[in-house]
């Protein structure tokens, strides 16, 4: 009988919404993390823009880039032609070359360097990657157009803008050969990544485009469902709260294994000191999300267990319990007694109004989180001063201190 009470169909229903809550967690993460970043243009602007004041950026940039029109110069030739107009030498001719053209790619390396780190460029790297979310985004729906582009397994970028405007600052600086270039496709590309999971990719894009911006409400919806439908609810609680730290702490280890692989894809390319930099900037909401919501777990899974029946806890509850009705003992009976008529209803009002101010708008952030906490501690804190017993010495009810998760 006691078995049956206990796995009734509200306690097998609250398990099922736990393990299901628990299983699209990292998923809601990432695909949150993607809706702020990625699908949001101004939110995506604002994390890729600062990008173009990287030293290691720039450096990256400009080595691609001046690789890209140096490699359509045969500079050799050129000056070995220019000096054997001059001087009938073959030996004379044979021993300038090669210091000459070594002194005009260096030019053209220094000269596109300069309008990398200049303003004009920052305007055109705001304008590229513009274009560059409308493309991804156009890539996740299945609909690829603009510079990225999926060329079999690989991810592309089509950097042809960036080469164009570099060669117009060539001329501008009197190398006149630059106008004459003609970059190839091939040249004008930049291999982002490399993964045969592109499809799968947009297949779950598809699926949870249309609920990403409310997966963290969904979460907390779901969870607190879970605790509402349980028998035991700080001991639920406490569950949550350990699987938001291990699920969060278990996502930063895999974040951790696909920066070795983003790094270890671009080692040996000009993008390599760039690739660290790259990585934190863009996953950085993402990162300390992650932060954020083991902050979260951390807090819930102390007010499971400070709501729960073990000896530590009741006796913690007590002492602070009685401390808090002996401040509201002055407070007219009859005012009293009608805050603690609802109390319950009271908590749980506080404790969803907070989740969901939690969960939307604005990004989260340890700072945010903790907050938030700190505000909902204060309004439970304030219920139970209004809803104080009539005599301080009463016996204290289990989870009187937190009824919305006894």
């Amino acid at each position: 009988m006691s078995n049956g009470r206990r796995w009734g169909v509200r306690a097998i229903a609250s398990l099922l919404i736990f393990i299901i809550a628990a299983v699209i967690t990292p998923v809601a993460l990432v695909g949150h993390w993607g809706h702020r970043t990625v699908v949001d243009a101004t939110q995506y602007l604002d994390t890729v823009g600062p990008l173009v004041d990287s030293p290691e950026v720039q450096e990256a940039i400009s080595t691609a880039v001046s690789d890209a029109i140096i490699k359509q110069v045969d500079v050799t030739s050129l000056a070995s032609g220019l000096i054997g107009g001059l001087i009938d030498n073959p030996t004379v001719t044979s021993a300038l070359t090669a210091p000459i053209a070594a002194g005009v790619n260096n030019l053209i390396k220094e000269l596109v360097h300069t309008f990398v780190a200049s303003s004009a460029f920052r305007k055109i790297w705001i304008t590229t990657n513009e274009v560059a979310q409308r493309s991804l985004v156009a890539l996740l729906e299945g609909k690829p157009n603009g510079p990225i582009q999926v060329q079999g397994d690989t991810l592309v970028l089509d950097i042809s803008s960036m080469l164009t405007a570099a060669q117009g600052a060539l001329v501008a600086n009197g190398v006149d050969l630059a106008s004459k270039i003609t970059i190839p496709q091939s040249d004008s590309q930049i291999v982002l990544a490399q993964s045969a999971a592109i499809g799968q990719i947009q297949f779950i894009y598809e699926l949870s485009s249309p609920i990403l911006q409310w997966f963290p409400l969904l979460l907390a919806l779901l969870f607190g469902l879970s605790v509402a439908l349980a028998r035991n609810r700080s001991r639920t609680v406490l569950a949550v709260g350990i699987a938001l730290v291990g699920l969060a702490g278990a996502s930063r280890i895999l974040m951790n294994v696909g920066e070795t692989v983003f790094i270890d894809q671009l080692k040996d390319t000009v993008f390599a000191p760039a690739s660290t930099v790259f990585w934190n900037t863009f996953f950085n909401y993402l990162l300390g999300g992650l932060v954020a919501v083991v902050m979260l777990g951390i807090f819930i899974g102390l007010a499971g267990w400070f709501s729960g029946v073990s000896r530590p806890a009741t006796k913690m509850r007590t002492a602070l319990g009685r401390g808090l009705h002996s401040l509201g003992s002055g407070l007219p009976g009859g005012l009293r007694r009608s805050v603690r008529a609802y109390a319950p209803v009271l908590r749980w009002v506080v404790a969803i109004v907070m989740l969901v101010v939690l969960t939307t708008g604005a990004a989260m952030e340890v700072d945010r989180v903790i907050l938030i906490t700190l505000l909902t501690a204060g309004l439970f804190t304030l219920i139970e001063i209004l809803s104080g017993p009539d005599r301080i010495d009463a016996v204290d009810e289990p989870g009187a201190l937190t009824g919305a998760v006894a």
